[in-house]
């Protein structure tokens, strides 16, 4: 399973709509998968796929879903769209993030905003593959795929 997973919705249809156009079809999350979601995120979340946990979700329910799609062993790739905003997301969510990718999966971030998100950006940046559009990112994705597949 691939998945695009964001706190910013259109963020989300951008990169889902990225990704068709290169070819990869993004399949819905599986129904176990959204019973575990259902329990860390907001009630109003969305679970398909694009999972959007909107803007109102803290930093602490952005990392727990992501754990849950990192520990599924159907998970191949994620693409991760952070739009850090205060004060649900703080400076903590750097290592947080680091904390819960230790998998070895293909994470890669979209990370946007002003002054406090590029500070987010450049502290991960020497973890994971980071683009500040959600085309960048479906390309780097493209790649690995190409990549692992063959």
């Amino acid at each position: 399973m691939i998945y695009v997973y964001t706190n910013g919705g259109g963020m989300g249809v951008l990169a889902s709509d990225a990704l068709e156009r290169l070819g990869i079809e993004l399949e819905d999350t599986p129904e176990d998968m959204k019973e575990k979601l259902k329990k860390v995120l907001p009630y109003f979340a969305s679970l398909k796929n694009p999972i959007d946990t909107t803007a109102n979700a803290t930093e602490d329910q952005y990392v727990e879903g992501l754990r849950i799609l990192i520990e599924d062993n159907r998970t191949e790739a994620i693409l991760a769209i952070l739009l850090p905003q205060l004060p649900h997301y703080t400076e903590k969510i750097v290592d947080k993030i680091k904390e819960v990718c230790k998998k070895n999966i293909f994470i890669t971030f979209v990370i946007y905003g002003g002054f406090y998100a590029d500070k987010i950006r450049k502290e991960l940046e020497g973890f994971f593959p980071v683009f500040e559009s959600p085309e960048e990112a479906a390309k780097a994705l493209k790649f690995y795929l190409s990549k692992i597949k063959g």
